[in-house]
């Protein structure tokens, strides 16, 4: 079995901002001159852990990659390291500007790419087309605290039989689709899976992988980035035998992103912030007779894991002939967003041919929100938690300014627990905010809510609920559940009530005393009854 390259760097590093990965510090004048020496490249690869998720054919094909772009003049070491986002945020630098606050903590103290895992297997080594592949395991949470929200999205790779083709641009995606969303995990707990993917009957024979990535809110990368088709999680090779060895799919060596040779591993190009961005490819007929197939084109900003994410889709038909191949090509128009992927889709009888393309536009800054959390769940009376998250810009820019990230918790009734607010500027590199405190009873279910303005702007949000009966009930306690907390609450209010009544009742004999003796005194009226007692 062929391994699937994971080397790209280009796309890891747009996001990773991410999802995923660490963050950098680009900033203006800590970086030195341009040249750079391949050991440099692969000592950050290695302690960004990017490394980790990569063959060594990988990295070395990355290492050279990049030594070629910054050659070229089409990279800048700063560049590459923001992109790769993998140091920890050193304020000093840009908050002697004024641009960032004070109270900013690492991002990865508390957010760590790969931290869940999916440990899974198909249940046959060698399956038939037109017959499912099923795959069992288990989700495997390793952070101290847990996950909720998640999803497990998984893309079906072939194996290409180009091997230096497979180094520069990974294998041909066949199919990508979400397994399961609305998954709560445990402090370093696990949860069963078990999926299918129905091979087409008309497939190609060959070597396939399923690929797994795990976000949480479909935003937040814990495992691999769903944007790209090399830096993936957890994979679960099999092999497929059919009647088919030519297909209808997309030439992934042909894609040009405005006239330039698009690499799938490698970081995304740079359009400037207005132009139109063209990107054609040529689809390819292995077979012995021609082909007349729909050709679908759907623009998203950042990625594709949340409908709303969805900007433009563009439908269109494209007849290639036999042992031959067609151009194809859609133009993205929208300049509201820093980073863009586009997703062409071929289809051919039952079959896919998928390819993901991902561009930056110069010059558009946009913050964006990265793992929110809380450290411990469910929360416990007295026992100290963090509400944390981290941020980042997702343009070039290594600082943008004028920024507010507001984070609420609260519980089932919308009452505010713990509530903390950064303003200031955030940076190209990820950086996190972080407010301890200590809970003044227990919480079985607690609604966290993220607010990330920009100026005045809303840019982003994100809302989570823990619930301990989803997570694990045997961590719930009566103490947190809604009616104790309830109960508490009209228990505190009636004693406030009785005390306040018993004050009033005090003042009012005062005043019937004192009325008493001023009647005696005067003579003007005999003591009421009861009164002088």
């Amino acid at each position: 079995m062929k391994k699937i390259t994971h080397t790209n760097l280009a796309i890891l590093l747009s996001i990773v901002c991410v999802a995923a990965l660490a963050g950098l510090a680009f900033l203006p004048g800590a970086l030195s001159a341009q040249v750079r020496t391949a050991e440099e490249i692969r000592t950050a690869l290695v302690e960004s852990g990017i490394a980790s998720t990569m063959t060594q054919e990988s990295i070395d094909a990355s290492v050279a990659n990049v030594l070629r772009m910054l050659e070229s003049g089409e990279l800048t070491y700063e560049g590459f390291l923001n992109d790769l986002d993998f140091e920890p945020f050193d304020q000093g630098p840009l908050s002697a500007g004024g641009g960032v606050s004070a109270g900013i903590v690492s991002c990865f103290d508390y957010y760590t790419f790969g931290s869940v895992q999916v440990h899974a297997t198909a249940n046959v080594s060698t399956a038939v087309s037109g017959t499912p592949v099923t795959f069992v395991g288990e989700i495997v949470n390793d952070n101290p605290y847990p996950i909720v929200d998640g999803a497990l999205y998984v893309k079906i790779f072939r194996m290409r039989d180009e091997p230096d083709a497979v180094a520069a641009n990974g294998p041909d995606v066949v199919d990508q689709f979400f397994v399961r969303d609305n998954i709560a995990l445990p402090a370093h707990g696990t949860l069963p899976i078990v999926f299918s993917w129905d091979i087409p009957s008309f497939a190609q024979s060959g070597e396939y992988a399923a690929a797994a990535f795990f976000t949480t809110s479909k935003k937040y990368n814990l495992l691999g980035l769903s944007f790209t088709d090399d830096v993936v999680g957890n994979q679960m090779p099999f092999l497929v035998m059919g009647e088919r060895n030519t297909t209808v799919k997309f030439d992934k060596d042909s894609v040009r992103v405005n006239g330039n040779a698009y690499l799938f591993a490698a970081f995304p190009p740079r359009a400037d912030s207005s132009s139109p961005v063209v990107i054609t490819a040529s689809v390819r007929n292995d077979t012995g007779e021609g082909a007349t197939v729909p050709v679908t084109w759907r623009l998203y900003q950042w990625d594709a894991q949340r409908n709303e994410n969805l900007i433009d889709t563009f439908q269109t038909t494209v007849t290639v002939p036999a042992g031959g191949s067609a151009p194809v090509s859609f133009v993205a128009d929208d300049v509201q967003y820093p980073v863009y992927l586009a997703i062409g889709t071929v289809q051919w009888r039952n079959t896919e041919s998928i390819i993901n393309v991902r561009f930056v536009r110069e010059g558009v800054d946009r913050t964006r929100i990265n793992f929110p959390g809380i450290t411990s769940f469910p929360l416990r009376k007295g026992e100290q938690t963090t509400l944390f998250s981290c941020l980042h810009g997702s343009g070039e820019s290594a600082l943008v300014p004028d920024g507010r990230l507001e984070l609420r918790l609260t519980d089932e009734t919308g009452r505010e627990i713990h509530s903390h607010t950064y303003t200031g500027g955030v940076t190209g590199a990820m950086m996190g905010i972080a407010s301890a405190f200590t809970p003044r009873r227990d919480y079985n279910v607690v609604h966290l809510n993220a607010r990330l303005y920009q100026g005045n702007q809303l840019v982003d949000d994100a809302r989570l609920v823990y619930d301990c009966n989803e997570i694990d009930p045997s961590l719930c306690t009566e103490e947190g559940a809604a009616t104790a907390g309830f109960m508490a609450d009209v228990l505190t209010l009636l004693i406030a009530i009785a005390g306040g009544l018993a004050l009033l009742g005090a003042a009012a004999w005062v005043v019937v005393r004192m009325r008493a003796r001023d009647a005696v005194r005067s003579g003007s009226a005999e003591p009421a009854s009861g009164e002088g007692l």
